[in-house]
């Protein structure tokens, strides 16, 4: 997915000379981009969306006004979309994707959600219960020989970024074939939440080109007075999917084909942690 690009939007000024005295004109600014038009919708989708955990049913999470990341996938079927997180207390507790692909009749929207809340949660879009995962979306592992957290937030910062190139991802499609993703350098988000067991965080993505299909969590997880670095992943993709630490395989989730075809509202996946749904179709005139 790609990292989200800003429209840069600036009004030139003209100089001329008219009976000694200098008068500025200001142009006229440039309509918005389709690039740009295509985001807002996206953020409007993601304005509708409600998402409370279920132990705290009182608390809305806090949507992130700014997507994570702009990303585009034309190799496949022209997908575009973005990346959204859900805050709750300084943490993400969800992610989700709305983005748009096309076929030769129509433009499809879609969601895809999913849950790194450590229990049940719900969603509700246009005030209509979409979603509701009954466990939690991740389940998070002590990394092996990692070095202790640093004090200072920049060096743990240092930290993640050094321990996420440790992990590997791959993909096999519905067809076979197999992909090796990238990791993508900088995380998505780096978080330091008021939760005072979790000391620092952050997620990564593996892509094709831009767009991701893992999501690795890293965060610095105190356990008994001792703050040690710990791991997730979440799939970003109905398709196989595999991580590896140092070459070993720590990871893997089964294609889910069933998940293709649903539309927002349907009963289908509602209770998973993973979930994704169409939610607009436009036509395309001839």
């Amino acid at each position: 997915m790609h990292l989200m690009t800003a429209l840069l939007i600036a009004g030139g000024v003209v100089f001329g000379q008219q009976a000694g005295s200098a008068k500025t004109k200001a142009e006229p600014k440039p309509a918005a981009t389709e690039n740009q038009k295509a985001l807002d919708d996206f953020k409007a989708d993601a304005e509708e969306l409600v998402f409370r955990l279920a132990s705290r049913p009182g608390d809305k999470l806090a949507l992130r006004s700014e997507p994570l990341l702009h990303w585009g996938n034309p190799a496949r079927t022209g997908e575009d979309g973005a990346v959204f997180v859900w805050m709750l207390d300084g943490r993400p507790e969800v992610i989700a994707s709305i983005f748009t692909y096309r076929l030769p009749t129509a433009i499809h929207r879609k969601h895809e959600y999913h849950s790194l809340a450590a229990g049940p949660l719900t969603a509700e879009f246009h005030g209509q219960r979409v979603w509701a995962p009954k466990a939690a979306g991740v389940t998070f592992r002590p990394l092996p020989d990692a070095p202790d957290p640093a004090p200072s937030g920049r060096n743990r910062l240092s930290q993640m970024k050094a321990l996420a190139r440790e992990f590997s991802a791959r993909l096999e499609d519905m067809e076979g074939q197999k992909s090796d993703l990238r990791l993508i350098a900088q995380p998505l988000i780096r978080y330091e939440p008021k939760d005072k067991n979790i000391l620092d965080g952050a997620l990564f993505a593996f892509s094709i080109g831009t767009d991701p299909e893992v999501i690795l969590l890293l965060e610095a997880r105190t356990e008994k007075g001792q703050s040690v670095w710990q791991y997730a992943f979440a799939r970003y993709h109905y398709v196989h999917l595999w991580a590896a630490h140092k070459g070993q395989e720590v990871w893997h989730v089964d294609a889910l084909p069933d998940i293709t075809g649903l539309d927002i509202g349907s009963p289908g996946y509602q209770d998973s942690v993973y979930a994704t749904y169409h939610t607009k179709r436009t036509p395309i005139a001839d």
